[in-house]
């Protein structure tokens, strides 16, 4: 039982003593504006990954892609790339004598046109602009003064083959101006954006890369497509995600020998001003349970020799500014918002990062919100190398001129902010001396009255004195402040020698106690 007991104690011991410890550091830090609003990099969680997305392609459907005829034919005559497609419909006009004669002609499955009176005319491989120049020609060899002129009045339509890592294998529909990455919207997320495969009519197969197309504006890697073509596109060997303080965040799929520094500065433009070479992370998915996810960190010297894994992500962390700081304690809250109660309950301590050059005026107005109503602004001061600056801060935050509003804040500077307890003592020769609630503007007679009043057996000719809170004489008209003391003069003879009457008959009785004592002691000894 015993030993239980001594257990309790201390444990009880430990509780009285050791929690409140804990907690006496409340401090925080605060950070100067001017380093400017956290959290604008990149997250990779917040990067798409579709295979759009990677190739930055805008989804636009099949319907939406046909719908306006009028807007292809425009666009097939003013590119003279526009390739002869079935479908189209041709007009032709010449002159015959007098007469002028209008036929339509429409290219057939074979990419040919038959021409009443004047023969066939294939045009297979070639561009419209060539096709009916070659029309034209033909007409003239036969009637040389009909001037012959041929235009576009309809588009043709085709579709092809999509299948491989898609969806769903599917026809998509196309026309003459239609490339390659037009008809890809249908792969997955897990689909090659470097090798995609197209097999044409006529049985050759070649294999595109559309990144190249797209990303280094490579167009013969995003061809137009044909009639009769079948793309197939490839699963993706190796997808990997650049986040944090990149060029170009995205999700990309580099080739088989590329090292991270081909991937950081190919595919993401470099790392920022703002990035830290020096502390790359590469999250890579681990092989076991045991080692799910791993992070490992890269140095500069290990970019170009470092190979990276399907699925890892890259993440370029941020430069971290050396901040440098200042102490602002006494009477400030260290919470984001103004406290609910009139009072703090204790001291706060906050460390002030604070921007090179920053003045005193800023870094005031940067934690004003942080002053409550009893925090003696007009009373604080700065110690600076063991000299104590005055600071008064009310004047600064009215826009007051000030040489300590300009001073630049130093490593190691301390601001202290007093109490200003709102508050004033009465004292002396009143009925109920003691502390009342502070009233401003409100002179010593107030304070007295709440007091009770002069007590006639202390006082009696109503003087009295106040000194503020630093032990300085104010005059007595002026309006009393904060934790000021107002002392009713001890002018009565019984308010200045009661006291000592009092006293003296308390010794007296206290001797002659002791007295008697001792010569009650002193007889009985004697018996």
């Amino acid at each position: 039982m015993a030993g239980r007991s001594v257990r309790w104690i201390i444990i009880a011991l430990w509780c009285v003593c050791i929690l409140p410890l804990s907690g006496a550091d409340q401090s925080v830090i605060v950070r100067s504006p001017y380093y400017g609003e956290p959290g604008t990099t990149v997250a990779a969680e917040s990067l798409e990954r579709s295979f759009a997305a990677q190739l930055g392609l805008e989804l636009i459907t099949d319907e939406a892609r046909m719908a306006d005829q009028q807007g292809r034919v425009l666009s097939a005559i003013s590119n003279t790339l526009y390739p002869v497609t079935p479908g189209d419909m041709l007009s032709l006009v010449y002159t015959e004598g007098k007469n002028t004669v209008t036929l339509q002609l429409q290219v057939d499955g074979s990419y040919r046109v038959v021409i009443p009176a004047f023969g066939t005319v294939d045009g297979r491989g070639k561009t419209l602009v060539a096709f009916a120049r070659e029309i034209e020609q033909l007409v003239v060899n036969y009637m040389p003064f009909s001037l012959p002129r041929v235009n576009l009045i309809g588009t043709g339509s085709f579709t092809v083959t999509l299948r491989g890592e898609v969806r769903s294998t599917r026809d998509v529909p196309a026309w003459g101006l239609t490339r390659l990455s037009s008809v890809v919207s249908g792969a997955t997320d897990r689909a090659s954006t470097r090798q995609v495969r197209v097999v044409s009519a006529d049985g050759s197969a070649v294999t595109y890369d559309l990144f190249t197309a797209l990303r280094e504006g490579d167009l013969a890697q995003n061809p137009f497509v044909r009639a009769g073509d079948v793309v197939t596109i490839l699963p993706a060997t190796k997808i990997v995600t650049l986040a944090g303080e990149i060029g170009r965040p995205g999700v990309y799929q580099p080739l088989t020998g590329e090292r991270l520094s081909t991937i950081v500065e190919r595919y993401g433009n470099g790392i920022l001003p703002s990035g830290d070479a020096a502390a790359v992370l590469v999250r890579r998915y681990g092989s076991s349970a045991s080692q799910a996810i791993d992070v490992i960190r890269i140095s500069s010297d290990e970019l170009a020799s470092f190979e990276i894994r399907d699925m890892d992500t890259i993440y370029v962390s941020p430069l971290v500014p050396l901040s440098r700081a200042v102490t602002v304690e006494g009477a400030v809250h260290m919470g984001q918002d103004v406290p609910a109660a009139s009072s703090l309950s204790s001291s706060g301590r906050l460390y002030y990062q604070f921007f090179p050059g920053e003045t005193v005026l800023q870094m005031m107005q940067a934690i004003a919100h942080r002053f409550w109503s009893v925090s003696d602004l007009a009373s604080a001061y700065l110690l600076r190398s063991g000299t104590l600056v005055p600071v008064d801060i009310q004047s600064i935050l009215l826009g007051k001129d000030s040489e300590v509003a300009s001073l630049k804040l130093q490593e190691g500077d301390r601001f202290v902010i007093p109490f200003n307890q709102l508050f004033v003592n009465v004292t002396g020769g009143v009925l109920r001396p003691g502390t009342f609630p502070y009233i401003p503007d409100k002179g010593a007679s107030y304070y007295i009255n709440l007091a009770g009043g002069f007590d006639p057996a202390k006082n009696r000719n109503g003087a009295y004195a106040i000194v503020d809170k630093s032990g300085n004489k104010l005059d007595e008209e002026a309006p009393v402040p904060p934790e000021a003391v107002v002392t009713a003069k001890l002018n009565t003879f019984q308010a200045v020698n009661g006291l000592n009457l009092a006293t003296t008959v308390t010794i007296v009785g206290l001797v002659s106690t002791i007295l008697g004592i001792v010569l009650t002691a002193a007889q009985i000894s004697r018996l």
